[in-house]
């Protein structure tokens, strides 16, 4: 009894163990996760722009651009079936170099290497020892400093060195008639190398440089003492017999441009010499937000100079660009965010040609921008010259009008060496 007791445990033991394994077994079976599709490839751009500081408009500007094309992109590589997407983040570096460098840095140790960006040759400047060392890749849309044009280095610029802006800067000063020039300038990479082709294009011509001149801190804010300094200094010409009409003021500056201006309404006869701009200034919205600084700048017919769009190719992307701005900042956009869209597509352009590998996008990129951007460049043909920079530009002459909005009275043409009047201004 004993006996036959033990093996109808045995046997029941044996059940019991048997039916675990099969239930375990097929508990495990159906607990394996089903495999998701594999999804797209992500490829992160970072546009490092200056959301806030001096260059705060321009930098609003190219970020709205920078996601309309990282839109577009992706909208193409869905359309055509491609196994990535494009990722675009916007950072502020704030116009101010040690901040992108840091966010540059920070970026590059989570694995970016391309950037849309910096604007500034200030910022430009501070991110490129880095970049060099580290092989990443910046495409500034508006850097535009002389000293910047390396041949080789890992910044591209898809708009012109201000060896160019200068003679257009010049030019203007002359056909405004001025005689005696005074110069002030914001003390940085940018400023230097702009004053510098502008008064190296003013030689032996009939202008005459003013020995004392104003190089201010960047991060100046209040200009009370410089508007002083520079009354004294027409004082002087004045006291030379100098007329005020042949007396001008070429300024090389940011948006701070709006503070110096409220300082220098203080003094009357400021208001009644020539005063000139840059692509700092040009279609700057805080002279049309501050009305002291806003309406000395009409007074004054102060007329800055900024890069031409080109001539629009086929298929131009300028008109989906410029329609994008006034929609969602309700304001014409700048030069430089054409070319900031016209970035954004060829770096996707190289990355789907040859992955995200920075070295071998360096090596096509300035080969793609000129074949995409023929037929759809948003800032006209795009070619790079040896430096990287983009070789040919025009520069529109802007004012500030009666009607306290920004407008174009004529263009320099850099071949001819002639501005060519819309609206005569002198």
């Amino acid at each position: 009894m004993k006996k036959k007791l033990f093996i109808i445990v045995c046997v029941i033991s044996l059940l019991v163990t048997i039916f675990a394994i099969s239930g375990c077994g097929t508990q495990q079976k159906a607990a394996a996760p089903t495999p998701a599709p594999a999804g797209p490839t992500k490829h992160t751009v970072v546009g490092l722009l200056p959301l806030t500081g001096a260059l705060s408009t321009f930098g609003e500007n190219s970020s709205k651009v920078a996601a309309l094309a990282a839109a577009d992109v992706n909208a193409w590589l869905e359309k055509n079936n491609k196994n990535w997407r494009l990722e675009l983040v916007i950072d502020d570096c704030a116009t101010d170099p040690p901040t992108g460098l840091r966010k540059a840095t920070s970026w590059y140790g989570k694995g970016v290497r391309f950037f849309v960006g910096p604007q500034s040759s200030g910022v430009a400047r501070e991110v490129l020892a880095f970049a060099n060392a580290n092989k990443i890749i910046f495409s500034s849309p508006s850097s535009t400093a002389p000293g910047l044009a390396i041949p080789g280095d890992w910044l591209f610029r898809f708009c012109p060195s201000d060896a160019i802006q200068g003679p257009a800067l010049a030019r203007l000063i002359q056909d405004a008639g001025i005689e005696h020039l005074i110069f002030i300038w914001r003390g940085d990479t940018w400023g230097d190398g702009l004053k510098k082709a502008t008064e190296d294009a003013l030689k032996n011509t009939a202008v005459k440089i003013y020995p004392q001149q104003l190089r201010y801190d960047p991060t100046l804010e209040a200009f009370t003492v410089q508007a002083a300094l520079l009354n004294d200094y027409v004082k002087d010409l004045v006291a030379k017999k100098v007329p005020l009409n042949k007396i001008g003021v070429a300024i090389v500056a940011f948006e701070e441009i709006a503070p110096f201006f409220t300082a220098a309404n203080a003094h009357p006869q400021l208001r009644k010499i020539g005063w000139f701009g840059t692509d700092g200034t040009a279609m700057s919205a805080a002279l049309l937000k501050d009305a002291t600084a806003g309406k000395f700048a009409i007074d004054t017919k102060f007329a800055s100079t900024k890069t031409r769009p080109e001539a629009k190719v086929a298929q131009s992307n300028y008109d989906r660009v410029r329609q994008h701005v006034q929609q969602v900042l309700n304001r014409d956009t700048d030069a430089y965010s054409y070319n900031t869209y016209d970035i954004v597509w060829s770096y996707a352009m190289a990355i789907d040609e040859v992955g995200y590998d920075a070295e071998k996008v360096k090596a096509i990129l300035p080969r793609v921008a000129d074949e995409r951007s023929k037929t759809y460049g948003a800032s006209g043909h795009v070619v790079l010259n040896e430096a990287g920079d983009r070789a040919f530009a025009d520069y529109n002459v802007w004012v500030i009008n009666d009607k306290r909005e920004w407008e174009n009275v004529g263009h320099f043409d850099s071949r001819a060496n002639e501005i060519k009047w819309v609206r005569k201004l002198y």
